[in-house]
């Protein structure tokens, strides 16, 4: 399954690559718009993308700390799209940049699935590592089910466990895998990464069709 939902991802990622783009490039702008970064000697200083502002007053420090939250919300709202434009491709549908961009009603219900998810994966890696990657598997179906089913928070978690049950090898490999073909986008001077980021999307989103029982990903695709 590893091998050929990246091969079927691939395939789909040539026919769509420019309707990804929009949304990923502004993913990518919201991720690092505004970070804390910590020197050696514990102090903090403000990070506007990849400008450090240095140390700041307590009032630039509040009002760029809500930016930083805001901007982290806005980038799950545009995480929920890629996610459903990516099921889209990965159903052999026709896909559109405005696939990307949803409605902004079930927002905050993705805001804590994602928190609750970030928080299971953390108490597990408090507790030697192992068991953070096994439970981060575990539930990594999550959001899909949320943006595809329009299940609430817990109940994406419960159909994710359920869904990956038996699995966790495979995705295991699939992480490794969609680690390989990020980190070779990368290597192509960059340029690379606007056919790799679309290639991992559909095959992660290829594997959640077949592991929810909705479709199997083709063997017979062309490589």
């Amino acid at each position: 399954m590893i091998f050929q939902s990246i091969r079927y991802g691939w395939n789909k990622a040539r026919l769509w690559v420019w309707a990804f783009l929009p949304a990923l490039a502004l993913q990518w702008i919201l991720d690092g718009a505004v970070t804390w970064r910590v020197d050696a000697g514990g102090n903090r200083s403000l990070q506007l993308w990849w400008h450090n502002m240095g140390p700041q007053t307590a009032g630039i420090a509040i009002m760029a700390t809500v930016l930083g939250f805001v901007g982290y919300v806005v980038s799950l709202w545009v995480r929920m799209g890629i996610v459903h434009g990516s099921v889209l491709a990965a159903r052999g549908e026709n896909v559109t940049a405005g696939n990307f961009f949803l409605s902004w009603e079930r927002v905050g219900q993705f805001v804590v699935g994602t928190l609750l998810y970030g928080l299971i994966v953390g108490v597990g890696m408090i507790l030697l590592i192992v068991p953070g990657v096994v439970w981060g598997l575990r539930y990594s179906m999550y959001g899909y089910y949320m943006v595809t089913q329009g299940a609430g928070p817990m109940e994406a978690l419960q159909k994710s466990a359920a869904a990956t049950d038996g699995h966790k090898g495979e995705l295991f490999g699939l992480c490794l895998a969609s680690a390989g073909v990020v980190i070779l986008g990368a290597l192509c001077l960059g340029v690379g990464l606007l056919w790799a980021l679309p290639t991992v999307e559909i095959a992660w989103s290829a594997v959640f069709l077949e592991l929810s029982g909705q479709q199997t990903v083709p063997a017979t695709e062309p490589a």
